[in-house]
């Protein structure tokens, strides 16, 4: 809208200056010829004078040459004798004045002089209507360039609240249905995407549920049985540790199923719990390092005493999983876990102390780096991702870092959150 009025009050300059400025200029040079024209008027009333009055004997004095004069101007009459009559403010430098000569007859002479600072100021009166007409103009354009750019800019600017509300999940967006024709034809297309990825996510939301109903009821069973088995006698009692153990794992999958339903229904707003992050991250570590150290390597955390935040729980939790496994399955040496404050943010930094060979390609969806056990590196990280973005964060990595490291940043409070 600034560009617009800006431009409308450009072109308008443009004309007034272009129209004006030779304006101002022929106004000028047409004051000037008037002043010249008044004082050669004066000369040659002068000249009359002075004719008649001689004729008639009657010597040419001060008073008659001053009666023709203005305030400014000023004369010289020289006689058939040499003697000299002045009145008024005689100049006779041409720099400073205008000067009108009339010679007569026997070596008489009438000689008329205005002072040019006069002149100019005459010619800045008669200019500046010109240049306040020219003001008037401009603020006048300036007005209603504001109002047309209104009118005109206001289908784009409900274009802008409809991609917005359309980026927001608000599929039912309201376009405009009257304006310049590039406006409904946007407004069309957005329209069309929005009931698109309306039927899209509706697919995908009942493929969520479905799939979630049906990995329940397999969980649930195989729950069911492995819980039996710990209660049969043949059952060794190590046996029986270790199943109870797995039981454990099946409940965070099934936790873990239903994090991610609640995730397709966009659920997860308003789901957002004060925590200490450190404890948070301490519980993922726990769970883990079992698992690492079962592997012969070494799993620690370095947390910030006391860091507070207000994040949605269960995709946070499946991140660090994803993480975690990441850096145990394709990473080396020690896997370190950091959590640290950072501004109006918090980060959860998992570092291991292997070379990275990746760049951010690795969150893309489809991208496999092969390693030579004929595993790939980097799986999950594209859904990890994903639940980082839904959670209002960002997983990046740390480029800087002479080894593997990635970064989990999490706004610390839910407004952060919602503006994120």
């Amino acid at each position: 809208m600034k560009r617009f009025i800006a431009i409308l009050v450009v072109m308008t300059i443009a004309v007034i200056v272009l129209y004006g400025v030779p304006r101002a200029y022929f106004i000028a040079d047409l004051v000037e010829d008037q002043e010249t024209e008044e004082i050669e008027d004066a000369a040659t009333i002068l000249v009359e004078r002075a004719e008649s009055r001689e004729r008639a004997g009657v010597a040419v004095d001060e008073a008659m040459l001053a009666s023709v004069l203005e305030p400014h101007d000023g004369a010289r009459y020289v006689t058939r004798d040499g003697r000299t009559v002045t009145a008024g403010r005689l100049d006779t430098d041409p720099e400073s004045a205008m000067i009108a000569v009339h010679p007569m007859q026997d070596g008489r002479q009438v000689i008329v002089t205005r002072n040019r600072d006069v002149v100019g100021e005459r010619v800045e009166e008669a200019v500046l209507p010109l240049l306040f007409l020219g003001l008037g103009l401009a603020a006048a354009a300036a007005v209603a360039a504001y109002v047309l750019a209104g009118r005109a800019t206001r289908p784009f600017r409900q274009l802008v609240d409809a991609a917005r509300a359309l980026g927001r999940g608000r599929f039912d967006v309201e376009v405009p249905r009257k304006g310049v024709p590039e406006a409904l034809a946007i407004g069309d297309a957005l329209r069309e995407a929005g009931t698109y990825l309306d039927e899209l996510v509706r697919r995908e939301r009942e493929f969520a549920v479905n799939a979630s109903h049906q990995l329940r009821t397999p969980i649930t069973a195989l729950r069911l049985e492995l819980e039996d088995l710990t209660y049969w006698e043949q059952t060794h009692p190590d046996v029986a540790d270790q199943i109870r153990g797995s039981l454990g794992e099946l409940d965070r999958l099934s936790a873990v199923i239903d994090d991610l339903l609640a995730l397709a229904r966009r659920r997860q707003e308003g789901e957002h719990q004060q925590v200490d992050l450190g404890a948070f991250v301490a519980d993922a570590v726990h769970r883990w390092r079992s698992r690492v150290e079962a592997g012969g390597r070494t799993l620690q955390l370095r947390a910030d005493d006391q860091v507070p935040a207000t994040i949605p729980t269960g995709p946070v939790a499946q991140v660090l999983d994803v993480l975690i496994e990441n850096a145990r399955l394709h990473g080396s040496g020690t896997i370190t876990v950091t959590t640290r404050e950072h501004g109006d943010h918090v980060e959860v930094c998992v570092a291991d102390q292997g070379t990275r060979t990746f760049g951010r390609e690795v969150f893309r969806r489809g991208y496999s780096s092969r390693r030579g056990d004929g595993r790939s590196s980097g799986v999950g990280l594209a859904v990890a991702s994903e639940l980082a973005e839904a959670a209002g964060g960002h997983l990046t990595i740390d480029e800087q870092a002479p080894t593997t490291t990635f970064v989990l940043l999490l706004p610390a409070h839910v407004e952060e959150a919602v503006r994120s």
